[in-house]
């Protein structure tokens, strides 16, 4: 059911995505032009007492009064054209200032800012690509971005206990030493990442792309990781004891004094 309404959003999402851009490919003068046309045209005819029959009837005196009688409406209209034309520009200028407010506070080296947790959510909540992110050391708790773009993001230090990122697409990202213990890291591409001393702690990666990621020291104690891809990554000091460990892929793993979920230490030449 869950995934039904998943759908179903995403769906209405797209066809009100389209709607704008098909909205905002017509010129402004013309969409009000036809607006007030086609109004002025239904005033009229919802009008017993005009009648039409030539190009004077327009300029009778019934007829001005009519149209200047609903002038008002018009001009409501109007202005939800001119509000719904101008809606690019409202949103580039928001985004300008989320990106603004996330600048500031890495600039300014602030761990913990409520206004850059919201700016991020929002930018991704726009589809906004976080691509690139500088977002070191940064207190992002229980932060919610399933399926967002953070490729080559730096979250190197950055707190993400808790995180929602199921889906999220973290390959080449920096995420050593990061805390992510019981983040939701479903499904997310993390390949080539680097994760090494990451405290994954009780994290959810099942079904994670791990290729080529580096797992140096980092804690998985207690991490999901059913049917999670670990091709060539390098677990070298790794800790995945009580790990669920079903279904996961090792091939050209480097094991290396890893603990592994039995408590074993295994190294592979």
């Amino acid at each position: 059911m869950r995934e039904r309404n998943g759908r179903m959003k995403r769906k209405s999402s797209q066809l009100i995505r389209q709607l704008e851009q098909t909205v905002q490919s017509i010129p402004t003068w013309l969409a009000i032009a036809v607006t007030v046309i086609f109004l002025v045209v239904l005033a009229l005819w919802a009008e017993d007492d005009i009648q039409l029959r030539s190009w004077q009837d327009l300029t009778s005196r019934e007829t001005i009064k009519t149209v200047f009688a609903q002038s008002q409406s018009i001009a409501v209209v109007v202005a939800i054209i001119l509000y719904l034309k101008e809606a690019p520009d409202r949103r580039s200028q928001k985004h300008y200032e989320a990106w603004r407010v996330i600048d500031n506070a890495a600039a300014a080296n602030v761990s913990t800012s409520y206004a850059r947790r919201i700016a991020l959510q929002d930018l991704h909540k726009d589809s906004v690509s976080l691509r690139g992110l500088d977002a070191a050391g940064a207190n992002l708790a229980r932060i919610r971005l399933p399926k967002a773009d953070l490729q080559e993001a730096n979250l190197e230090m950055a707190n993400l206990q808790e995180s929602d990122l199921q889906e999220a697409d973290l390959s080449a990202a920096n995420l050593c030493g990061a805390n992510l213990q019981k983040a939701n890291l479903r499904g997310a591409n993390l390949q080539a990442a680097n994760l090494q001393e990451a405290n994954l702690r009780d994290a959810d990666l099942s079904g994670a792309n791990l290729r080529e990621t580096h797992l140096q020291k980092a804690n998985l104690r207690g991490a999901e990781l059913w049917r999670a891809e670990l091709w060539n990554a390098d677990l070298e000091d790794a800790d995945l004891r009580w790990a669920e460990f079903q279904g996961v892929e090792l091939n050209g793993a480097r094991l290396c004094r890893t603990t592994m979920p039995d408590g074993t230490e295994l190294s592979q030449d």
